[in-house]
């Protein structure tokens, strides 16, 4: 009974190694540093103002839903926890205009979009703040 306890806990030892090394060893990413961050701020700023622009020139939905994608994926570049909320208020907002846009609903999409904007200026200036 007691090898067998003894060999219980080796196997439990064993396999909980196995377990955890991927874990210890796949690598973290690093966080961003304030210069990216900031690089960051100012890129989704500047394609919001380009995709509030498109909406209200009435550009072509694959144009509009390209810029769309576009803020989208340099708004999730912004990693800093003070900014955090703000930049998740402003994401909400831009997947509704979206939305809203595909569906034919432009009037309240720019509506959107422009809070959107605004969101990513009040954005960096949190970030400038640090």
């Amino acid at each position: 009974m007691d090898l067998l306890k003894k060999v219980i806990l080796a196997l439990f030892v064993s396999i909980s190694m196995f377990a955890v090394t991927p874990a210890v060893m796949a690598e973290v990413p690093e966080p961003a540093s304030m210069e990216e961050v900031a690089e960051s701020i100012e890129e989704a700023i500047k394609f919001s103002e380009q995709t509030l622009e498109a909406l209200k020139a009435n550009e072509s939905k694959s144009t509009v839903l390209a810029l769309f994608k576009a803020t989208k994926k340099e708004s999730k570049k912004i990693e800093s926890t003070p900014v955090e909320r703000t930049r998740s208020k402003a994401s909400q907002k831009m997947a509704k205009a979206r939305l809203l846009f595909k569906k034919g609903n432009s009037p309240e999409a720019i509506e959107l979009m422009t809070e959107v904007v605004e969101l990513f200026k009040e954005v960096q200036k949190i970030h400038n703040a640090i």
